[in-house]
């Protein structure tokens, strides 16, 4: 080989070392703050959560007249929830005008009626005195939405209204109780003094609500040609170059 044409192939190994040097220590500069227009995700949990209601009538008695049309209570109750999942009504009594030491004479029936908004009726009577309990389950089922994306927790939840069940929200349930006296009109006196009876109601609900959560997003890792080279020695970045047989 001519000695001008091994100073050639040395400047031609120089300038690909410098070039591959200059590759291998190059970084690319880091992409401007663009604004993100990709929505977030987020985790939709739903809570059973109870509360209790009053009727629109708290004057708890039925009355049972000699004379005249009897009076038994009347009450409405209306749930003002979405997700209703159920409602439990429980009465209790005791008969307040019973006679006898030994032989209890003149205990008097109470019934208990509940028409629910789909017309459905569940009713039941004691004697003397109890407990009488009423549940209406399963009205509305968990809401089927366990993740949404929007831009922000409370526009989450905005979405998560199109998921909310309605079923019996602000439709009355009506109440009825009423009474027979149970003292015989051929003792007048004692029959006169019992008009009827009052009770105690409590109304619970069970209703479904929302908890919100933003989902982190977790960044693939990286595992491009750039990050392979840059973890590289020097001396592994250029060995092929200095591999070529013209460097021996």
């Amino acid at each position: 080989m001519k000695p001008m044409d091994k100073i050639i192939i040395i400047i031609g190994a120089v300038i690909i070392v410098l070039a591959a040097v200059g590759i291998a220590l190059w970084k690319p500069s880091p992409p401007k703050n663009l604004p993100k227009f990709e929505q977030k995700e987020y985790a939709v949990t739903w809570i059973k959560k109870t509360a209790t209601i009053s009727p629109d009538n708290t004057n708890y008695y039925a009355y049972d007249k000699i004379f005249g049309k009897d009076e038994p209570y009347v009450g409405n109750v209306s749930i003002p929830v979405y997700n209703l999942k159920s409602v439990r009504f429980v009465l209790t009594w005791e008969d307040d005008h019973i006679t006898g030491l030994l032989f209890k004479r003149g205990k008097d029936t109470l019934t208990f009626e509940i028409t629910a908004p789909d017309g459905s009726v569940k009713s039941e009577e004691t004697k003397g005195n109890g407990t009488i309990e009423f549940i209406f389950d399963n009205i509305n089922g968990v809401p089927p939405v366990d993740i949404v994306k929007a831009n922000s927790t409370s526009e989450a939840l905005e979405e998560v209204k199109y998921y909310y069940g309605d079923n019996w929200k602000d439709q009355p349930f009506q109440i009825k109780v009423s009474v027979d006296v149970g003292e015989k009109i051929f003792r007048p006196l004692k029959r006169l003094m019992d008009k009827g009876n009052n009770f105690s109601l409590s109304i619970e609900y069970t209703y479904y609500e929302p908890q919100i959560e933003e989902i982190s997003e977790t960044p693939p890792p990286e595992s491009s040609a750039m990050n392979i080279m840059e973890e590289m020695s020097l001396s592994d970045r250029l060995y092929p170059l200095f591999a070529y047989a013209g460097f021996h």
